[in-house]
């Protein structure tokens, strides 16, 4: 279930929001909405009027949605910025120019070819008797359909297509949210998609870092955490930055998640016990240091901060 919460939505709806809370730490704004990078402002627009059915706060008046009240705040908020950057020429220009591989995935869309293939007139009219036969037995009908949807999600899974197989299943899921199978696969994309937007603000927080920007660097590092808080290569890059910019607090909380991830590496844990020796925590910085004794005695930082365990 979506939540253990006794409140007034349903599984469907609470799935939907918990779906794009999930996203809201993306600066894409494109993603926030639903829609294809470099979608016209009509587009735009009836994709937030599409949105604001489902998650403006005014809707839900006098129910009971417990944590799901501030869920639905931040989301509505979120599309709201999303729709006044992306509808108006001027602040769409000046975000796509401060987000450049969101501008270059923009571009590409707009010279690519969607070209559907061509089919056969033996394939069309196959199709067209295939729907009016099933059309007169609608148990059969809607068990079709499933399938199809299921097809249809698993090829743009396949594709690594992941976004838009969670919203092809979770449309699906509306009308016959009992269907273990939509639900199981609506699982199966959410994490996909997550993973694979973590993947991809990683690539481009290394590719900043190694252009020398450190602050888009930054920016994509903490967005790929927030898609996969299992992403170590990128906290422990955000920790670092942030170390380098004397920002302790919030470098220790990505430094804590890189050793949460893997706890086994010992430049994860070297990092978050000089932060925490640097914050005044020494008995915690100590706690770290042994552990990065105990995996790698040897290791130059190691002797300098701690003792070993083995000393004999």
């Amino acid at each position: 279930m979506a939540s253990d919460e006794n409140i007034d939505l349903d599984e469907a709806r609470k799935e939907e929001i918990l779906a794009l809370e999930a996203k809201l730490t993306s600066p894409n704004h494109f993603e926030i909405l639903g829609i294809d990078a470099g979608a016209s402002p009509d587009e735009v627009r009836a994709a937030f009027r599409d949105a604001s059915r489902k998650f403006h706060p005014d809707r839900y008046y006098g129910k009971n949605l417990g944590s799901f009240r501030q869920k639905l705040d931040r989301i509505f908020q979120r599309l709201v910025e999303a729709n006044q950057t992306l509808g108006d020429p001027e602040r769409r220009s000046a975000w796509l120019a401060a987000n450049p591989f969101i501008k270059a995935a923009v571009r590409q869309a707009s010279v690519s070819s969607h070209t559907p293939v061509p089919r056969s007139q033996t394939e069309t009219a196959r199709d067209e008797e295939r729907r009016a036969r099933f059309a007169r037995h609608p148990y059969l009908a809607r068990a079709t359909r499933a399938q199809e949807t299921l097809r249809r999600a698993r090829e743009h899974m396949a594709r690594k297509e992941f976004s838009q197989a969670f919203s092809l299943v979770n449309q699906a899921a509306q009308v016959d949210p009992q269907n273990q199978e939509f639900k199981a696969l609506l699982v199966e994309a959410r994490k996909a998609a997550d993973l694979a937007r973590s993947g991809d603000s990683f690539q481009h927080g290394l590719e900043a870092l190694n252009r020398g920007d450190d602050a888009l660097a930054l920016t994509a590092f903490r967005s790929a955490v927030g898609a996969n808080p299992s992403n170590h290569g990128a906290a422990s890059r955000a920790a670092l930055l942030l170390e380098k910019k004397n920002d302790p607090r919030e470098a220790t909380s990505f430094a804590q998640k890189a050793v949460d991830a893997a706890p086994e590496n010992v430049e994860y844990r070297l990092l978050l016990g000089r932060l925490l020796e640097s914050a005044g925590m020494k008995a915690l910085a100590r706690k770290h240091f042994d552990e990065a004794a105990r995996l790698a005695p040897d290791h130059p930082e190691v002797k300098k901060h701690g003792k070993r365990l083995w000393p004999f």
